[in-house]
């Protein structure tokens, strides 16, 4: 192979996921394996200024040590930087109740992105390259993966870049060949125990028998949807903007038919796609709630509305006298001796006959079972009818709280008052409630 054309190819790839790569401080996770050996030697070529990362996993006793003895020797004789740890992984595996592949990812990935932020790396490298693209596609795939699945392996997400992903292996093992580097074998990848070698080593080799060209046409689909996702993900988030909103922590969706659409929607929140198909095809009820361990959702008449799962926890709050307080909310008290210019229009402005309301008051949140006697009314109403009438929602209703003078309901704070602490023709003094609730 023509090592300038491969050389050349690297430049054009890097610049597409680093800008100005000359200039960027690069972190390559570096195995030792041919794969990372052969990005070490392109980014020397192309004088980016870079460092290696090695993590020892302990899982392979002396090929593991024999690993780190590799790199650490590549490192001196290139005058490279290096960056190395060690990782009890079998214990942490059995510790999180995961498995070993998985363990080990979180391990090294955590460790490298707290290397990059300690020590100002601009990107971590990786040396995925187009065969791992490939079986990505295929693993996403038998998982039922969406779009952004089928894309497989992104050249670019969260501070990580992975140039060689349009690079073949033999592209790779011509570098080291041309450079007369050696590199080491990983003998787990020979393992068919594991999905990815069971995909490399029997069925993609058989692709190859049933059509000459099947990974470079696998590549070609793979672009093709890299290119769609994009396109796509532009439209959603022009749906976005036209179909959510969010006030004071509380987000609303509109309701849509699309299964897709709602998904992407409701994606950021966490809900998965069995409860969006559930939202779809079940049509729950207005009031109907759905959970995740961080958000809840509420159906509403036309909109989906979500807030933080947060549990409302039993407030309860005695004022003693007139004056400022911050707890629940800023609120204010004052007694007044007149009942001039006095206007019960401001929704967050409550006035009670002195006589009636007696201190100490109790503030706290509403609860099933309360009644109060609304203004203008003579017998009781459930607080819960009250609701109804006034259609809060669910999440309206867990905003509330209650003003109580000796045991009775004085006022729904900002929002009604009870007609037995109204002012009279007798009232001499007042009682204002201010509140930016």
């Amino acid at each position: 192979m023509n090592i300038d054309l491969i050389v050349r190819k690297f430049r054009k790839e890097l610049s597409s996921v680093v800008e100005d790569g000359r200039e960027k401080n690069v972190l390559l996770a570096f195995s030792g394996g041919g794969d990372s050996v052969a990005l070490a030697l392109l980014l020397k070529e192309t004088g980016v200024d870079f460092s290696l990362a090695h993590c020892n996993f302990q899982l392979r006793g002396e090929e593991s040590e024999g690993d780190e003895v590799f790199v650490r020797d590549f490192a001196e004789k290139h005058q490279i930087p290096l960056f190395v740890t060690r990782f009890d992984t079998g214990k942490e595996a059995n510790e999180r109740r995961k498995g070993i592949q998985e363990v080990a990812r979180e391990l090294r990935y955590n460790w490298f992105e707290k290397i990059r932020r300690e020590k100002d790396f601009d990107y971590v490298a990786t040396a995925h390259h187009g065969e791992d693209r490939i079986e990505t596609f295929f693993i996403n795939s038998i998982r039922g993966s969406g779009i952004e699945g089928l894309k497989s392996i992104p050249f670019y997400n969260n501070g990580v870049i992975r140039p060689l992903l349009r690079f073949s292996k033999q592209e790779l093992l011509a570098v080291i060949e041309e450079k007369r580097e050696k590199y080491r074998s990983d003998s787990s990848n020979d393992s068919l125990k594991y999905s990815r070698n069971f995909l490399r080593h029997k069925i993609i080799p058989q692709l190859d028998n049933v059509h000459p060209n099947a990974r470079k046409g696998l590549t070609q689909t793979i672009e093709n949807i890299t290119e769609a996702e994009a396109y796509l993900k532009e439209k959603i988030e022009e749906d976005r903007k036209r179909l959510v909103t969010e006030e004071q922590g509380v987000i609303k969706v509109r309701k849509t038919k699309s299964p897709f659409l709602l998904y992407q929607l409701l994606k950021p929140y966490e809900f998965n796609k069995s409860q969006v198909m559930n939202l779809l095809e079940h049509t729950p009820e207005k009031g109907k709630l759905f959970y995740n361990p961080k958000f809840v959702l509420l159906v509403d008449e036309n909109v989906y509305i979500i807030k933080p799962n947060i549990k409302i926890r039993e407030e309860v709050y005695t004022i003693e006298s007139e004056g400022s307080y911050t707890m629940p909310f800023p609120f204010e008290i004052t007694i007044l001796t007149s009942t001039d210019n006095i206007d019960f229009s401001e929704q967050n402005v409550g006035y009670f006959d002195a006589e009636k309301l007696k201190f100490p008051l109790v503030l706290r949140r509403w609860k099933k079972g309360d009644k109060f006697v609304p203004l203008g009314m003579k017998g009781q109403k459930k607080l819960s009818d009250y609701f109804t009438d006034i259609k809060a929602n669910q999440f309206e209703k867990e905003k509330i709280w209650i003003l109580e003078s000796a045991g009775k309901i004085a006022w729904i704070v900002g929002n009604r008052t009870d007609d037995r602490f109204k002012l009279t023709d007798k009232t001499t003094k007042t009682i204002k409630f201010v509140t930016n609730f």
